[in-house]
């Protein structure tokens, strides 16, 4: 059994770098579209105690390969989709205005051509809002049931016209398939 870890939106890879550390074992994969922070990516994986395999990915994870438009703000806050609210604590809004064309990658079509159901496969997710179309690509697709172990952080809170009840019904609908852990 192949062990994998798949860091979605890694943003600067401190939290890839823990995982790293707690899964000596796992073969890792990471997935950033904001090419400013990668730099940043490479520095953690190298400061990992041992030599981890360490695929990373320039792409945002996405129900379609191609291109899709990057709105940054503040690191934490960039996301692909348009309408997200950023909480008052960070000092910079999300400029809309001068989107950035990214690498996309159909995160369904990628798991199946990389795991197998034998695989134990732990995602962590924070991508900002479009965790909601991939989580539902993911189950409609089937392969939902490829992974074993989901860390996610939510953002129904900060997208004003997804209502709380769209968050539950994707959220039960994940939670009925994989081991779902909240990560923030």
């Amino acid at each position: 059994m192949r062990k994998v870890f798949i860091d979605c939106g890694t943003n600067l890879g401190v939290v890839l770098n823990r995982f790293i550390r707690e899964l000596p074992d796992h073969d890792f994969y990471a997935f950033e579209p904001n090419k400013d922070l990668l730099p940043s990516i490479r520095r953690q994986v190298e400061q990992a105690p041992h030599h981890p395999r360490v695929a990373i990915s320039s792409s945002a994870v996405w129900i379609h390969d191609g291109t899709i438009d990057l709105f940054l703000g503040h690191h934490e806050s960039s996301t692909v989709l348009p309408g997200k609210v950023v909480p008052p604590m960070y000092d910079q809004q999300i400029d809309y205005s001068s989107p950035i064309a990214v690498p996309a990658t159909d995160f369904s079509s990628w798991l199946r051509r990389t795991v197998t159901t034998d695989d134990h496969v732990v995602v962590k997710m924070d991508i900002e809002g479009a965790e909601y179309p991939v989580l539902t690509k993911l189950l409609a697709d089937g392969t939902i049931n490829l992974i074993s172990v989901l860390y996610i952080e939510w953002h129904y809170d900060r997208f004003p016209a997804m209502s709380r009840a769209d968050h539950d019904q994707v959220a039960n609908a994940v939670s009925a398939c994989v081991d779902v852990r909240e990560w923030d």
